[in-house]
């Protein structure tokens, strides 16, 4: 039986030490760190000798803006019963930022934490991808917005034209039938335009949430930054300001996006010309609040009971005729409560209205114990 267990134990060494990924235990009775495989070594660029001697120094190697988390963290593991998710960066001897997503488990003997158990994975190729994915997807809904927003305009007007002009020459049947042809393909490209917003809206109602730990200061600008470009043209003025430069927290980044989209388009379509639409993030102590803040035409007491119901009857044609979807408030909540938050506005009729989003940081994924 010795012989067995000897040889299955070599078996789990020989494959953890082919890995690519990082496997770890740490004795919380001795206060030692027990195991670690060569896989540390390509990450990060150190040597495992040096953590045996001082397994302290793993805070040397974690990214100046994570160290207060992850000294949070690490408090928080030894008397945590159940699983964690943890992800950090780390910076490498050779100056490369490397994201990592480390899973620790307790094992449990007779009540008593022994052991923590470790598996870590470099997961920078991943969040790229889903930072690139974010520019992308930032991008293409602002984009779209705004597009609307100006086309609206411009279609809309050549449909009126064409429609005066016909009234002004009644009784030339062949003008009549270009005016015709004239209104009918701007009321399809209106159609088509309200489609396309509509679907993205049913799109997002049907993903579910996946959370990250992200920078919610670089999300909120990558929304933003289109607006922000596109300000002149659509006549308003538009601000995006924030307490801190960083505020890391749990977010799913498509869907949080969405909610500064809806609601930064929302202002956009009820603030007349040269109006103000500002946009502020704060971090608080235990979540981050968001407000959106616009001096339009405000909500009228009658329709503000009904503001977040989904295809709500306070859906209301924008100032320049756009049509309601009578989705999009509806979707700022249900995201808003998917991440665990909270959302309230207050308007004043022909003052302007200030929506507040408030969002957990986060907390660590749970998940059963290893009991010995």
């Amino acid at each position: 039986m010795e012989e067995s267990n000897y040889r299955d134990e070599q078996i789990l060494k020989d494959m953890t030490d082919q890995s690519d990924n990082i496997y770890l235990i740490f004795d919380l009775l001795n206060n030692r760190l027990q195991y670690l495989n060569n896989a540390f070594e390509a990450v990060t660029k150190r040597t495992c000798m040096a953590l045996f001697d001082d397994p302290g120094s793993i805070m040397e190697m974690i990214h100046h803006e994570d160290i207060d988390y992850i000294k949070t963290t690490i408090i928080s593991l030894p008397t945590k019963e159940t699983a964690s998710l943890v992800e950090f960066r780390i910076c490498r001897p050779d100056g490369i930022e490397r994201w990592i997503r480390l899973k620790v488990s307790p094992i449990i003997k007779n009540g008593v934490i022994t052991h923590l158990t470790g598996v870590a994975e470099d997961d920078t190729a991943r969040k790229v991808g889903i930072f690139n994915m974010q520019k992308v997807n930032g991008w293409k809904d602002a984009n779209l917005e705004i597009l609307a927003h100006d086309l609206r305009g411009p279609i809309g007007t050549v449909k009126m034209l064409a429609s005066m002009i016909d009234k002004k020459i009644p009784n030339n049947t062949e003008l009549h039938k270009l005016t015709r042809m004239i209104e009918d393909i701007s009321a399809r490209n209106i159609e088509l335009i309200q489609a396309l917003l509509t679907r993205e809206f049913l799109a997002t109602e049907e993903v579910e949430i996946s959370k990250e730990r992200l920078d919610v200061v670089w999300e909120i600008n990558q929304a933003m930054d289109i607006y922000l470009k596109a300000q002149e043209n659509i006549h308003k003025r538009i601000k995006f300001t924030h307490a801190q430069d960083h505020i890391f927290a749990d977010v799913d980044s498509m869907k949080f996006l969405q909610i500064i989209n809806n609601l930064v388009s929302n202002a956009i379509k009820f603030t007349g010309e040269n109006g103000e639409i500002k946009v502020h993030l704060e971090q608080l102590e235990r979540t981050f609040l968001v407000t959106v803040e616009d001096n339009g035409i405000g909500i009228p007491r009658h329709l503000r009971p009904s503001l977040f119901n989904k295809y709500t009857k306070a859906g209301r044609e924008g100032l320049e005729g756009e049509k309601s979807i009578g989705l999009g408030m509806w979707i700022v909540k249900k995201i808003t409560e998917e991440h665990g938050g909270n959302v309230w506005f207050e308007s004043e009729v022909d003052k302007g209205s200030i929506f507040y989003i408030e969002i957990p940081l986060g907390d660590l994924m749970s998940s059963p114990a290893i009991v010995a």
